[in-house]
């Protein structure tokens, strides 16, 4: 039997941690961490990378003292590329430890929905990509104005928001309540292979409550989704008021696709999941089938994937000795499905087995509609 994984909404509630005090002699610095990639090699030569997907930025703050000149990470990727320009097979380098907390949890989704020229296939390929750092006080506005638009950004300071706010604005963060309020329809812009799209407004509003003067800030350059976002914010009505001078508003869009995971090859280990001795008890993969443990960097960017898991059983149940045959087209998937695996039961018997294979396979709901 072929386990399906669905990713579902759920809450948690994480225990509360207080974070150590910071050294008297250290300083703290909001910065905006950005992701850089080299030129991508292959084992048969250089390949023609302009459809690379840039990883997305994110905001972090650094602590460090003034002697602290750490040069910036470098993270490697090794993959393969089908012929039909997809990438497949991914693996992090093993890096050595360093300093640097911040999140890279959308380098290998970025690199798993990047597109290739379709081709012969290609072996043994690799990227680095190099992080950089610019302070929230000097980065350049157009990154601010995309990461005030991104809707799942964490731990945005509020220096962000100053900088984008205009400088004459009166509007307080929301200029009256909603009396009718419009979307762009985003099902009807052109598609986005693998990337996003944003656009950042600013906006007044008079005392009937209607806005006007709205002019883009900053803009991906999705024309498309820049004239729907204009027409659909002066659409919008708010209740009456005194009336406000530079709101702001913001659009943003993705890549909506599915990315299906591969197709596993003809040779790949058979599932043996329903076999005596070798059925896991589904109460004890919970997570794995109510997909509370689907690979999150992932879901976002709507990539789908496939695993191929060995393991033995005991006479009294347990799981031990997993293993990921296969995991495509990231690691990330074999690792979820070991990890889920390994903590897996099955029911008592009298030799248990070895050998047992299980096919684990990621998959997503249907196309949702971009935000």
């Amino acid at each position: 039997m072929l386990l399906e994984i669905l990713p579902m909404l759920i809450t948690s509630f994480t225990s509360l941690s207080v974070p150590a005090p910071v050294p008297s002699s250290m300083t703290s610095r909001t910065e905006i961490v950005s992701f850089t990639p080299d030129a991508v090699s292959c084992a048969d030569g250089s390949v023609q990378s302009t459809g690379l997907v840039r990883p997305l930025s994110v905001v972090w703050t650094r602590y460090a003292s003034s002697s602290d000149v750490a040069p910036p990470p470098t993270y490697g990727f090794s993959f393969a590329i089908d012929a039909q320009g997809r990438v497949r097979t991914i693996r992090q380098h093993v890096r050595s430890l360093s300093n640097y907390y911040f999140d890279t949890s959308d380098l290998a989704p970025a690199l798993a929905v990047s597109h290739f020229p379709a081709s012969a296939p290609h072996a043994a390929c690799s990227v680095r990509y190099k992080a950089s750092f610019r302070p929230i006080e000097t980065a350049a506005m157009s990154d601010l104005y995309e990461l005030a638009s991104r809707p799942e950004v964490t731990g945005t300071p509020a220096g962000l928001f100053e900088r984008v706010r205009p400088a004459d604005s009166t509007c307080p963060t929301q200029p009256g309540q909603y009396r009718r309020l419009n979307l762009p329809a985003f099902e009807k812009l052109p598609s986005i292979v693998g990337g996003s799209a944003w656009v950042f407004f600013a906006f007044d509003v008079d005392t009937s409550g209607k806005p006007s003067r709205a002019r883009a800030l900053g803009s991906s350059g999705d024309t498309a989704l820049d004239t729907a976002g204009l027409h659909a914010l002066l659409a919008n009505r708010y209740a009456p008021g005194p009336g406000y001078r530079g709101c702001t508003y913001h659009f943003y869009r993705t890549d909506n696709s599915n990315h299906a995971a591969p197709e596993l090859p003809s040779d790949a280990p058979a599932d043996m999941s329903d076999q005596p001795s070798c059925a896991v008890d589904p109460k004890s993969i919970s997570g794995l089938l109510n997909g509370s443990a689907y690979p999150k960097p992932f879901s976002r960017r709507h990539i789908e994937g496939v695993a191929v898991v060995g393991y033995d059983t005991a006479p009294w149940g347990a799981v031990g000795n997993v293993k990921v045959l296969l995991s495509e087209p990231d690691e990330t998937f074999g690792n979820v499905a070991r990890n889920a695996i390994s903590n897996a039961r099955v029911t008592e018997n009298d030799t248990g087995r070895r050998g047992c294979i299980q096919r684990i396979r990621f998959k997503l709901p249907p196309t949702r509609i971009a935000r």
